[in-house]
């Protein structure tokens, strides 16, 4: 079973794809104001919390962007400790600077976009 080797166009568009994603990560980020620094100060914070509430069957609503829900405040802080340790990987993916990272990707994306427009014509 051989695979038809991908186009010059299909790789194009397969890696416009991917850097639009990272460029919406970045973006989202930013418009966030998330950094290196806040991203460590608020997994230290959830951390403390977590431990703090660590058995605490208090009846608390956990609220985030998609979910209001009624749980405990335990179950709560393990919700924010991992949210809060999902956050730090996203903007430790990214180097030392979002700024940076933004600035590459751009570049980037801006290559491929003139190479397929070059190829329209």
């Amino acid at each position: 079973m051989s695979t038809k080797p991908k186009t010059q166009e299909e790789k194009d568009e397969e890696e416009l794809r991917e850097v639009e994603t990272k460029l919406t990560e970045i973006l989202d980020l930013m418009t966030q104001r998330k950094s290196r620094q806040s991203a460590d100060d608020e997994l230290t914070n959830a951390r403390r919390s977590h431990g703090i509430h660590q058995g605490n069957k208090q009846p608390v609503m956990h609220i985030n962007q998609k979910h209001h829900v009624p749980t405990t405040m335990h179950t709560k802080t393990v919700l924010d400790l991992a949210d809060k340790i999902k956050q730090k990987i996203e903007v430790f993916q990214f180097g030392q600077e979002l700024e940076t990272a933004l600035g590459k990707h751009a570049g980037r994306y801006l290559e491929i976009l003139e190479r397929i427009l070059s190829r329209q014509g």
